[in-house]
């Protein structure tokens, strides 16, 4: 076989796949994922049923790759956990808030759209679709505590960092909903509300740690 067709015989099942991903979101956007059959999906992506289950075991499964897919994909298009050195705490913190928060409202990638869903319905049938987004979810909180680590003061307690990863993550969750319920919202506005809190705890659990030392 000529390496063209060899690298045919790739392309295909990758293509297929895409195609089964790319329909599955789009459903899941128009009818949310109990409405989102595999019937619906072999319609909508121009495969048959048999295509779909060779790729994927079930719908839980095919959820969960949206999700994984997905989330790498928002990833390459916001802006990293990483400012330059120097960058004071709140002003690094406002530069990646200030861009990242609008596009992710606006928006709504498929990851956070399908997670909301699987992780709100605590029935056992998205298992996997949950799981990929909990990972989801602790990798973007991790990439916020190692961010805290590196621009706070190195004697910061751990747990404190750990709670302020948390707060920021926190927040991010409420304003995704408060914003699907009014999309008046003025996100800037309240990024710089949630900063000014945000910095005023900082400040608060490093004075009380100066005292207890």
């Amino acid at each position: 076989m000529t390496e063209n067709g060899e690298n045919g015989r790739r392309e295909r099942p990758r293509r297929s796949s895409d195609r089964i991903l790319a329909a599955a979101a789009e459903l899941a956007r128009e009818r949310g994922i109990h409405g989102t059959t595999i019937a619906a999906v072999s319609k909508r992506s121009g495969l048959p049923a048999s295509s779909i289950y060779w790729h994927f075991a079930d719908k839980d499964e095919l959820f969960a790759e949206v999700i994984r897919t997905d989330f790498a994909r928002w990833l390459t298009t916001v802006p990293q956990w990483n400012t330059p050195e120097g960058t004071s705490l709140r002003d690094g913190l406002a530069a990646i808030l200030h861009t990242a928060m609008p596009k992710t409202l606006r928006e709504v990638p498929d990851f956070i759209r399908i997670g909301m869903q699987v992780v709100l319905d605590q029935r056992e049938n998205y298992t996997a679709a949950r799981n990929a987004f909990l990972a989801a979810r602790a990798q973007t909180f991790e990439m916020i505590r190692a961010w805290l680590d590196r621009n706070l003061p190195p004697e910061t307690d751990p747990d404190d960092i750990e709670s302020m990863a948390r707060f920021i993550l926190s927040f991010s969750d409420g304003a995704l909903v408060a914003y699907q319920a009014d999309p008046d919202l003025d996100i800037g506005a309240y990024v710089e509300l949630f900063l000014d809190v945000f910095m005023e705890a900082t400040e608060l659990d490093r004075h009380e740690a100066a005292v207890e030392r």
